[in-house]
């Protein structure tokens, strides 16, 4: 079940509207299901997956997004890496973020990340730059699907992230995470 198919890329432009989407409760299920284009000025809640993509046609860009009340706020699933970029700045992600390899790269840009329905997780599968993004305590980053994952400029809860301190601010499964301040 999705609440709002965006196979056709584009712009969906939610002007601070909230989608909510009941009855989607389903592994598979989700808010948005999308192949590209632009997401942005949406509060997204409801559904098992906020925005999920098993496929792109374009770049993804989500902007100024919050996710709540949503198990996975961003997931993809696919088998090969593709020519498209995923870029998701000046948003919430409160619940498990994770994604598959099938992008050419990720960035998260002054974005926070919190818990939501019991989950404060980000695991990439692919290469992933976070800049001056801030993480709630308790935030745990899987750093062991992927090489190639960066932080510049992050905090939890307002104490800079070094690589002194990852594994104490974001857990163990940071180790292999780069910081770079």
């Amino acid at each position: 079940k999705t609440g709002l198919n965006h196979t056709n890329g584009g712009v969906i432009d939610g002007n601070g509207k909230t989608l909510t989407v009941k009855g989607a409760d389903s592994t598979w299920d989700s808010a948005i299901y999308t192949k590209g284009g632009t997401i942005k000025n949406l509060n997204v809640k409801g559904a098992f997956r906020g925005i999920f993509t098993g496929g792109l046609t374009s770049d993804l860009i989500i902007d100024n997004v919050t996710f709540n009340d949503v198990t996975y706020t961003f997931n993809a699933d696919g088998n090969s890496v593709s020519d498209y970029k995923l870029k998701v700045k000046n948003s919430t992600l409160n619940g498990w973020t994770s994604y598959s390899n099938i992008f050419k790269s990720v960035s998260f840009t002054n974005c926070n990340f919190g818990e939501g329905k019991g989950y404060a997780y980000l695991r990439p599968y692919n290469p992933t730059t976070l800049t001056n993004c801030n993480f709630s305590t308790g935030f745990k980053l899987d750093a062991s699907k992927t090489e190639g994952i960066i932080l510049k400029n992050c905090t939890v809860d307002g104490v800079a992230i070094t690589q002194e301190n990852i594994t104490t601010l974001l857990g163990t499964g940071a180790v292999n995470a780069t910081v770079q301040n």
